[in-house]
């Protein structure tokens, strides 16, 4: 199982790239509370003719990406952790305006990525409001606003692997909405099935930055 969790980690921080769209809800944890959670972004074009388009000249292209968080709730109100994401990985907090025990929540969340291929620092800000229904079901709404290397437009050398020296640093930003599912809420039949997964979340997200017409569909799986 370790090796499993290490590849798969191994896997995420090589290859994770999708900036749009942080897999998270609007609730925190809660005090001492740690949690993995690994995501799959697969991108949507509105028309098979511009996904022809964008895969021949890599302008505002988008692949199908991974992605992998730990978080652990340092109080009932802040999360920290590590995120990869944007080729590269570093350190997320994120706050919670409302109370804990509170139905609705309003986070925001501040990302500081090193992107390694470029060894720069990328950020991302996102604000995020979310209801939960009973103890089972959040559904939210959010926005993501960062600064950083383009990554939906990277230019091809001549052997066909990324040409990092001419990717070009830019604001990029998005909306999201999304429901996360409880498999494992306290007092429920589930709450001592190990191997259950904490939780699942999906997510739908549109980039507001790119000239194609796309919309990103998100899974992501928390344990």
């Amino acid at each position: 199982m370790l090796k499993m969790i290490l590849a798969f980690m191994f896997f995420a921080l090589l290859f994770s790239s999708c900036y749009y769209g942080a897999m998270q809800g609007a609730h925190t944890l809660g005090k001492n509370h740690i949690t993995m959670t690994g995501g799959i972004t697969l991108p949507a074009y509105f028309s098979a003719d511009s996904k022809r388009e964008a895969e021949d000249n890599r302008v505002d292209y988008l692949d199908i990406y991974p992605s992998l968080d730990f978080a652990m709730g340092a109080t009932e109100r802040i999360d920290l952790g590590i995120s990869s994401f944007g080729y590269g990985v570093g350190p997320m907090v994120k706050y919670n305006l409302m109370h804990p025990a509170d139905p609705t929540a309003i986070s925001t969340m501040l990302n500081m990525n090193y992107v390694i291929p470029m060894q720069v620092m990328m950020t991302r800000f996102s604000l995020c409001a979310g209801h939960r229904f009973d103890r089972d079901l959040e559904v939210f709404v959010g926005s993501d606003v960062g600064y950083g290397p383009d990554m939906a437009n990277i230019p091809k050398s001549q052997d066909g692997s990324h040409d990092w020296d001419l990717v070009d640093n830019t604001f990029f930003a998005c909306i999201r909405i999304g429901c996360r599912y409880e498999l494992k809420p306290p007092g429920s039949p589930n709450q001592n099935r190990t191997y259950l997964p904490e939780s699942i979340l999906f997510q739908f997200s549109i980039p507001l930055d790119i000239s194609r017409s796309m919309i990103l569909a998100g899974l992501a799986i928390t344990y």
